[in-house]
C-alpha cells in the first residue's frame, strides 16, 4: 500500500472515529434536551451511521479494487529473455 493510500486510510478512520464521538458526546446531552432538539437529532444520528458505514465500505472497496489492479498487473509482467 502506497504512503498516499495509507494516508487517506488513516485519514477516514480519523473522521469515522470523530463522527462516533460526536454521536456519543450529543446522546448524552439529549438527556436535558427539548422534543424538537430530540426529533433533529434522530434525523443527524441517522445520517452519521449510514455515513460511517459509506465511509468503511469506500475504504474497502478501495483497498479490494487496487489489490485486483496491482494482481492483473503483476501477473501481467513478463520477464526478460
Amino acid at each position: 500500500m502506497s504512503h498516499t493510500t495509507q494516508e487517506l486510510k488513516d485519514e477516514l478512520k480519523k473522521s469515522a472515529e470523530l463522527l462516533k464521538t460526536l454521536v456519543g458526546e450529543i446522546r448524552v446531552k439529549m438527556h436535558l434536551a427539548s422534543m424538537e432538539a430530540r426529533d433533529r437529532w434522530k434525523e443527524l444520528s441517522a445520517d452519521a451511521e449510514h455515513i460511517s458505514k459509506e465511509i468503511e465500505q469506500a475504504s474497502r472497496g478501495a483497498v479490494e479494487e487496487m489489490v485486483a489492479k496491482l494482481k492483473e498487473f503483476s501477473a501481467s509482467i513478463k520477464p526478460k529473455p
